[in-house]
């Protein structure tokens, strides 16, 4: 192994290039947030409720909504976290951390809107959306270029009861070149950094290096670029990431109002949230959008990381 590689490589330099990145932890302190292993909610399909429900009452389950969103539960007490709940071998439970319920929140799908997911797979968020709307009266289209993750989108459509949900499976630069439709609300949940994912894999940080967060904020803003001619007037692009580095957030949404300084404005995010976390100050946006974005970048109350923005075509 070359003495480059070792500079650039492996668990301490991710910890060195990120502890300097978020001075706000310390190198024990990030670890320790990067380690954590929060508790998921369980998406439950809007379709099979009333089976689910029966089927729990049978096993003695608690039956505990989430507050602040539909057609989700808590994780019953009753059984250990990680065995497996009645109903999900049938397909009608989505478990999923609480941080990829908040671009949902922020998508705010109402009916009779068109809707596009344009990197859907595998799926857990187009779910969330399609129990909130009467897909007879409004457009939701799951996009996912990915084939083995458009698999894995199509049978859990299938399985929560959404199998009629228009699928796609374009590259999203290429969405533009193909869709008949434009949109009231398009949701990308980009590719990024994952930094939790990438710290708890031996096979992804073994690859990892500074340069991978200069190659996927390239293609993020590739993407919200690419997707931008497909929205609606007054219609919304939620960007949405799982990563902690600002190059994939804050970065990226300076340069799209950059680029865009009359047509694009950024959009607050709904009152209400079950989390706060302003944006990043330093990285493009002024105080006051700053305040606009949503960043979520501890454990608190069981959320991963998380980053939302809301792109408003004026």
């Amino acid at each position: 192994m070359s003495h480059k590689h070792t500079l650039t490589k492996g668990r301490a330099v991710f910890l060195e290039y990120y502890s300097k990145l978020l001075p706000q932890f310390s190198v024990p302190e990030l670890t320790a947030h990067l380690n954590t292993r929060n508790t998921p909610i369980l998406l439950i399909s809007k379709v099979f409720e009333a089976k689910l429900m029966k089927l729990w009452q049978e096993n003695s389950l608690t039956w505990a909504p989430l507050r602040w969103f539909p057609f989700a539960l808590q994780w019953p007490p009753e059984i250990p976290v990680g065995e497996t709940l009645p109903g999900f071998t049938e397909g009608w439970i989505y478990p999923m951390n609480k941080s990829s319920l908040l671009p949902v929140l922020l998508v705010n799908p109402r009916i009779g809107e068109n809707i596009l997911d344009a990197a859907a797979a595998p799926g857990g968020k187009t779910l969330a959306i399609a129990n909130q709307i009467d897909l007879n009266k409004t457009l939701l289209i799951a996009n996912d270029s990915s084939f083995p993750r458009f698999k894995r989108l199509r049978t859990a459509l299938k399985f929560f009861g959404y199998p009629d949900i228009p699928t796609w499976r374009f590259p999203a630069q290429t969405i533009v070149r193909n869709s008949e439709y434009t949109f009231d609300k398009i949701l990308l949940d980009a590719p990024c950094s994952s930094e939790k994912h990438v710290f708890n894999s031996k096979k992804h940080l073994k690859i990892w290096s500074p340069n991978r967060i200069k190659k996927l904020s390239e293609l993020q803003l590739s993407l919200i670029e690419s997707l931008l001619p497909l929205l609606r007037s007054g219609g919304t692009l939620i960007y949405s990431t799982c990563a902690l580095t600002p190059e994939e957030n804050e970065g990226i949404v300076a340069k799209v109002l950059e680029k865009h300084p009359l047509e694009i404005a950024l959009k607050n995010p709904p009152d209400g949230l079950p989390v706060s976390g302003s944006g990043l100050s330093g990285f493009g946006l002024t105080d006051s959008q700053s305040g606009q974005v949503l960043r979520i970048n501890n454990n608190d109350f069981g959320f991963d990381p998380m980053f939302v923005a809301g792109l408003r075509k004026v």
